[in-house]
């Protein structure tokens, strides 16, 4: 289980990279919403009802019931949150966010319309999420 600082939530399965640092390659963990790197965390209570959990419950879930309907649960969260990805003014906030931080810039959302996106569609379509 991994925790999102910047999203607030739990996460099951990230997204992972693989980072070389001095001849070593170290795989590190990913939000898939925000892209910001995840701590590794153990759940103390159910994911579902809440309750505390004690030593012997490793998966995040109290009883069979509780995992079935988180399981439901998650799914839907999942159907909702990939038709957010979708949204073309999210794909251009991801887009905006990237840049910034690759650049170390801190252009607004009319800024990067205006001035920069024009400019990355006429270099490639493959930039930032094309």
């Amino acid at each position: 289980m991994y925790y999102c600082t910047d999203c607030k939530m739990f996460i099951e399965d990230p997204k992972f990279k693989i980072r070389k640092s001095g001849g070593k390659k170290e795989t590190y963990a990913l939000c898939p919403i925000c892209l910001n790197e995840l701590i590794m965390s153990a759940p103390e209570y159910c994911r579902y009802c809440g309750t505390r959990l004690t030593g012997g419950e490793r998966d995040g879930f109290c009883t069979e019931n509780c995992r079935r309907l988180g399981r439901r649960l998650w799914t839907k969260e999942m159907r909702r949150r990939r038709k957010f990805k979708d949204d073309p003014i999210a794909r251009i906030l991801r887009m905006l966010t990237s840049y910034n931080r690759e650049h170390k810039t801190r252009y607004s959302y009319g800024q990067f319309v205006s001035l920069i996106l024009p400019t990355l569609e006429k270099r490639t379509k493959k930039a930032y999420g094309y």
